[in-house]
């Protein structure tokens, strides 16, 4: 008998909880309220986090006179902002690595990264106040396909090459293969985590944003359009061709048409060309 994704989660000792310095930054990163002296505490506590938000600081992009050696010289180099999202997306990274390794690894992290930038960039083209939710939900959209490929590695990794190699389509596989897809287990991970409503429902619902809960539905349709970028990019596991539905959702649900959503693109793809480069090595 099939097996549920909440009795997968339940039984898949391979996945430990929740990071605690994800866990936190997470909280923190959701608070409208959070200080740069809460950030800075957490970060303190990963030396490996602290000594990639220096160099990243130190870098050629930010052009400094002189040397960041201390974190809070880099939070005031870097911003508030960017620095969730560096520390975000390192723990996310590390999350997603507990799965397939190599090349299908990392187009995970790098599809995740990528929608999450571009999500974020065309909420703030739309003006929706909560871009950082969406960078935040973006960058977890994808972590029920971890998840399966750990617990199914050998069938999920040849499904995935499947689909890469554009031999079908990954929702369609998942369930016919497994009885559930990787949206479905995303969702049971992250309940399980007890994370905010809006990440959980963005990984539920990325493929079919309608269903969404209506005070989320805007933020699950700017995630859907991340994602569509990030494949029509090539980056990632599908073709643009197969998120159609859920694009036409999104834009039906944030009111704009092809035209608008063109309109935005050289600021989308100037955004990633912009924050990709901060945190893709990491």
């Amino acid at each position: 008998m099939p097996i549920t994704p909440q009795e997968l989660i339940a039984n898949l000792g391979d996945l430990p909880p929740l990071p605690q310095v994800a866990a936190q930054v997470l909280r923190i990163a959701a608070d409208p309220d959070a200080s740069t002296d809460e950030l800075q505490k957490v970060i303190a506590t990963d030396q490996a986090l602290t000594a990639q938000i220096l160099k990243i600081a130190n870098s050629a992009m930010f052009g400094m006179m002189r040397e960041v050696t201390t974190l809070t010289q880099a939070i005031m180099t870097l911003g508030f902002s960017t620095i969730k999202s560096v520390v975000i997306a390192s723990s996310a990274k590390h999350l997603y690595s507990r799965g397939v390794t190599g090349l299908q690894e990392r187009l995970m992290w790098e599809h995740a990264l990528v929608t999450a930038i571009a999500g974020r960039a065309y909420g703030r083209a739309l003006r929706f106040p909560r871009t950082e939710e969406v960078f935040l939900a973006a960058l977890m959209h994808d972590i029920g396909k971890s998840v399966m490929s750990i617990k199914f590695a050998d069938r999920y990794g040849a499904m995935i090459r499947s689909v890469y190699n554009e031999q079908g389509d990954g929702l369609t596989m998942e369930l016919d293969t497994f009885g559930f897809d990787h949206a479905m287990v995303g969702e049971a991970l992250l309940h399980s985590w007890n994370i905010a409503a809006s990440i959980e429902q963005a990984a539920r619902w990325h493929h079919d944003p309608l269903q969404a809960a209506p005070e989320q539905r805007n933020l699950v349709a700017l995630v859907a359009l991340g994602n569509q970028m990030a494949l029509s990019q090539k980056i990632g596991i599908g073709t643009p061709d197969s998120l159609s539905i859920p694009t036409t959702e999104a834009l039906e649900i944030l009111g704009i048409d092809e035209a608008v959503l063109e309109s935005h693109q050289d600021t989308v793809l100037e955004a990633l060309d912009r924050d990709k480069s901060l945190i893709m090595d990491f």
